[in-house]
């Protein structure tokens, strides 16, 4: 299947389905296959835009029992069960303010994060290794002791080495390109299971 096809797929199946991304599939292959959400209180989406893989949390919690906050640059259309924040995942304070809304440490926190493509692989790489990292500093600052964190990288040298510090943080460390990513794509996702650091407090979060 080419790689027009299979986006062309998967964008069909969204509609379909009600989901607004195919990033939503990619998700959903994740929760099969690691069981991230299973047992979810509390979760952080960052950069959420349009939102799919806030649909996938509400739908694999149990939304009466878990709060669930989204955080994008961008606006996002409301979903009924999930606070959104518009603002930039490097904003000064970020991790005390998400830490109160969600009324304690996450269970969960996960990172869509791509930038804008250049076309330059090398600068796209670095941003995007760059927004991962970013994503893990929020992580490490919100998880709840056991907590999971799940982030795209695009692979590099630098994913590399962003991968073997994860695996200093977490029990178990996995990479995972789901079907529903392009064959071609540079995306890939690392599953951490199992935060070993202290749970935080909302003091504890920024300077």
């Amino acid at each position: 299947m080419s790689r027009w096809n299979r986006g062309e797929t998967y964008r069909r199946q969204a509609k379909a389905t009600g989901y607004r991304s195919r990033a939503a599939f990619k998700l959903l292959e994740i929760e099969k296959r690691f069981a991230v959400l299973r047992h979810a209180r509390r979760v952080i989406d960052l950069c959420c835009a349009p939102g799919g893989w806030l649909q996938v949390v509400i739908q694999s919690c149990d939304v009466s029992d878990c709060r669930i906050v989204g955080v994008d640059v961008a606006h996002v259309k409301p979903i009924e069960g999930v606070e959104l924040m518009q603002t930039s995942i490097d904003a000064p304070d970020l991790a005390s303010r998400m830490l109160e809304r969600l009324g304690g440490p996450a269970t969960v926190v996960l990172s869509d994060c791509s930038p804008k493509l250049t076309g330059n692989k090398t600068v796209d790489r670095e941003r995007q290794v760059w927004q991962a990292q970013t994503s893990l500093g929020l992580a490490l600052s919100l998880l709840d002791r056991t907590g999971h964190f799940v982030a795209k990288v695009f692979d590099s040298d630098q994913a590399r080495k962003l991968e073997a510090q994860t695996r200093k943080l977490f029990q178990s460390v996995r990479t995972f390109k789901p079907k529903a990513s392009f064959k071609s794509s540079p995306e890939m996702y690392l599953v951490a299971k199992g935060f070993l650091g202290p749970s935080p407090t909302i003091a504890e979060c920024d300077p």
